[in-house]
């Protein structure tokens, strides 16, 4: 998912916390709150989709979109599958790990309707039909590996794959895309329909989540009010009006003025923070989340980026702690590979060493050494810009999301390291969705572009979708044989090893930029207990792409 944030493990303090938050409970249903999307993720992105499947799938839209439609499976703060807050009941695995068997509990529809086995095979239909512009085609197999869906009673399908496959990866990554739509309220749009018509409130008039949409202003606000036939675990906050500010820096001020509730303060203003002394404030990690830069080898103009060596100067001139440091106020971590670093569950015990001691990847010597070796020279009379021997420049244009002024700080920081080596970067700030419409349109002109990746519904990182030759969200066209047989064994064989073998190759050869994460600074009114700020923003963002924010209480860093 697009923009993407998680996870510790929950700690002494935050289990008091919960059980002080179930106290509270019955109080704290009758709350209504007014906040942004994106809380203690990142900076705001504004809802234009209230359906799933046919979105960009920015975080914006997954917030709004997955309160309304509730998944097949819900992931916990582990990544184990909670079965008590999952729509499936249980899924069981054949010997020979083929056949799935998903039973599901007897909830309702908000129109009273009994959701159905049927309802979930409909989903898979619906990304079936919408082919590769379903931007998580590809991942967890879906559709790919799967042979046939079959619904076999109301209240059971079978799934089945074209070949034996890790068990985790399927349901982590795979299965966690299915959830019940209201086939019998669709079944005469097309999915094209469906597409056209994503911002139409009367096609999410029946839900099965724990909101309905009460009202919906494109580019202004969402609200949403209980469910009252929600099936699933109540939901705590009668109301939850969603605010669309974008950039950030609206957010601040609604903030300041009271507008707002709960909300994000910009890195870029932390020397304002002063202006919000009556607000109380935590910091949340920056999440399960890969930021990078993509790289179009697609397009001729930018061909530089299919040399390995170029590529490895470039990520060897990118000093992660004082991007940390100077942009993001000390609050992010470093990240070397596409598999997140917090927690460090799934890296290897190489990339931990670097996460921890992230100056051994900053060498800006060495970068100048590998293009020189490469044949870039600097040619006399033309400033710090290398050439190649046919006299072209290391020269590129990047896309960044107009939605934050720390990412421009960033670029910033990037674009002066990178043109210490002898390479010229612009920057090109494009509202996200235009940016996004650049990076799908087939024969892009585009060469580069700043992305951050949310793994959900991806929860066992493996890079199917990303990387992957033909994945749905590998924008820049990168394709390497062995990076696939990597990622498919990922998907085949259950265990670390072959995990690790991938995240050795994505270290060495580069298929995007590794950029540190941010942490976020969170304000919210004193007139929410801590309890209760950890409960909103677990109930604002518990759609959020992480195990502990999505489904439990963010972690408290900072709490003064």
């Amino acid at each position: 998912m697009n923009r993407t944030r998680t996870f510790q493990l929950l700690t002494g303090v935050v289990l008091a916390l919960l059980l002080h938050l179930q106290a509270q409970a019955q109080t704290l249903r009758l709350a209504d709150i007014k906040t942004t999307t994106d809380v203690g993720l990142a900076a705001p992105l504004n809802v234009n989709s209230l359906l799933p499947i046919v979105n960009n799938q920015s975080i914006g839209n997954a917030t709004i979109d997955e309160l309304l439609y509730w998944p097949l499976i819900w992931i916990g703060n582990k990544i184990e599958i909670r079965w008590h807050k999952s729509l499936a009941r249980s899924i069981q695995v054949s010997r020979h790990d083929t056949t799935y068997t998903i039973s599901i509990h007897h909830w309702k529809w908000s129109n009273g309707r009994t959701i159905t086995a049927a309802d979930v095979a409909y989903s898979y239909d619906l990304i079936q039909a919408f082919g590769t512009r379903y931007l998580n085609y590809d991942i967890g197999g879906i559709p790919q590996m799967v042979r046939s869906v079959t619904v076999t009673s109301p209240d059971q399908l079978v799934i089945r794959t074209t070949r034996p496959v890790n068990p985790d990866w399927f349901e982590l990554n795979g299965l966690s895309q299915l959830m019940a739509l209201p086939r019998f309220s669709w079944r005469h749009d097309s999915i094209n329909y469906l597409f056209a018509h994503q911002t139409d409130p009367t096609l999410a008039r029946i839900v099965d989540g724990p909101y309905q949409v009460r009202h919906y202003i494109i580019g202004r606000k969402v609200v949403l009010v209980q469910n009252p036939r929600f099936s699933g675990p109540p939901a705590l906050f009668h109301k939850l009006v969603y605010a669309m500010y974008t950039p950030s820096e609206g957010a601040f001020c609604a903030l300041r003025s009271g507008t707002l509730d709960i909300g994000n303060v910009p890195h870029a203003l932390f020397r304002a923070r002063h202006l919000l002394h009556h607000l109380r404030n935590c910091i949340t990690d920056g999440g399960f989340t890969l930021n990078y830069v993509v790289l179009n080898y697609a397009n001729p103009h930018a061909s530089f980026f299919r040399q390995l060596p170029v590529r490895r100067a470039l990520q060897y001139a990118i000093n992660e702690s004082l991007i940390i440091r100077i942009a993001f106020n000390g609050t992010g971590t470093p990240a070397f590979n596409p598999v997140p670093g917090d927690p460090p569950t799934y890296l290897s015990p190489l990339i931990r060493h670097l996460d921890a001691h992230p100056d051994l990847m900053y060498r800006p010597a060495h970068a100048r050494a590998l293009l020189r070796r490469a044949g870039w020279r600097t040619v006399p009379g033309d400033g710090w810009i290398r050439r190649n021997v046919q006299g072209h420049p290391l020269v590129f244009t990047m896309l960044l999301p107009s939605i934050s002024r720390t990412q421009v700080v960033m670029a910033d920081i990037l674009k002066q390291e990178w043109r210490a080596i002898g390479v010229e970067m612009h920057i090109r700030k494009l509202p996200f969705n235009l940016m996004l419409a650049k990076l799908v349109e087939r024969g892009g002109t585009w060469e580069s572009a700043f992305l951050a990746w949310d793994y959900e519904p991806d929860y066992y990182p493996t890079g199917e979708g990303l990387f992957n030759t033909g994945g749905g969200t590998n924008y820049g066209h990168y394709s390497n044989p062995e990076l696939n047989r990597l990622i498919l064994a990922t998907n085949l064989k259950p265990g670390r090893k072959a995990l690790y073998a991938y995240e050795r190759f994505a270290l060495r050869h580069l298929p995007v930029l590794y950029i540190p994460l941010q942490g976020n600074i969170v304000y919210y009114a004193p007139s929410l207990s801590l309890a209760e700020t950890n409960s909103t923003l677990y109930h604002v963002a518990c759609t959020l792409p992480h195990p502990v924010i999505r489904h439990g209480i963010p972690p408290l860093v900072v709490h003064p």
